[in-house]
């Protein structure tokens, strides 16, 4: 009985320790969160981008933004660093005088761009990602 006793702790003691060690680490990915707004409102629909500021590991990785909030899972997470943020929002409309049909080109999806150019096209808007977390960037665009 003592034989079978001792037994059933090593199982127990062997269990929580291929617990306990053998999670994902993801590479040290970090799941990263937010919100946005634009003039007061939560953006409908868009996408925001993060893009690394020095090539030191760090990733490049995007989430779809869908009624004022956006996520991407640890397992597709950013690694600690400085990113450049870039955030769009097409209006949806096709340009003035184009018959063709939206196409690989791309030249007749988007004619303008919701977000203003201080937050995509001229972005200087800088987020870190740190080991420690939360990495929670909220933005109000005005």
């Amino acid at each position: 009985m003592t034989y079978f006793r001792g037994m059933q702790l090593l199982v127990l003691v062997a269990g929580v320790v291929v617990l306990s060690g053998c999670g994902p680490s993801y590479g040290g990915r970090q799941e990263i969160r937010g919100t946005i707004k634009l003039k007061g409102k939560a953006l409908d629909q868009g996408t925001i981008d993060f893009t690394p500021l020095a090539p030191d590991g760090a990733t490049r990785e995007g989430a779809t933004i869908v009624d004022g909030k956006y996520r991407i899972e640890r397992a597709h997470g950013l690694a600690p660093g400085k990113y450049r943020v870039v955030i769009t929002a097409g209006d949806g409309r096709t340009k003035a005088g184009l018959d063709e049909p939206p196409g690989p080109t791309g030249s007749n999806i988007v004619s303008k761009d919701r977000v203003p150019p201080e937050y995509n096209s001229n972005s200087k808007v800088d987020v870190e990602v740190t080991s420690k977390g939360p990495n929670v960037f909220d933005f109000a665009i005005p």
